[in-house]
């Protein structure tokens, strides 16, 4: 529990320290999130997609880490990675017939 608290306040006092946006540093899911995957934010560049939706591109300080968090009216989820190690749609095995 005190580990998950150190966490907290390391990752508030992160958040607090980026200058510019206090609705970053105002926003306890993008917070939470934050702390739920072990990450103190070195840097997090926010794009706004529209007046309800903004996407941040968190980088973790020490793992090297970037997280992407989508918050749509208050409400953020953690995106989930693209693996690198899968083909897509029109790469080398694909057959013109």
């Amino acid at each position: 529990m005190k580990r998950v608290m150190a966490g907290a306040v390391a990752c508030v006092a992160a958040l607090g320290g980026i200058g510019g946006s206090s609705a970053i540093a105002d926003d306890r899911e993008l917070q939470a999130i934050l702390v739920k995957q072990g990450c103190v934010a070195g840097s997090i560049r926010q794009t706004e997609l529209s007046p309800l939706v903004s996407a941040y591109d968190v980088s973790c300080r020490g793992s090297g880490r970037i997280l992407t968090i989508v918050c749509v009216d208050g409400d953020c989820r953690l995106q989930p990675a693209l693996r690198q190690d899968r083909e897509g749609p029109g790469t080398a095995g694909s057959v013109d017939g």
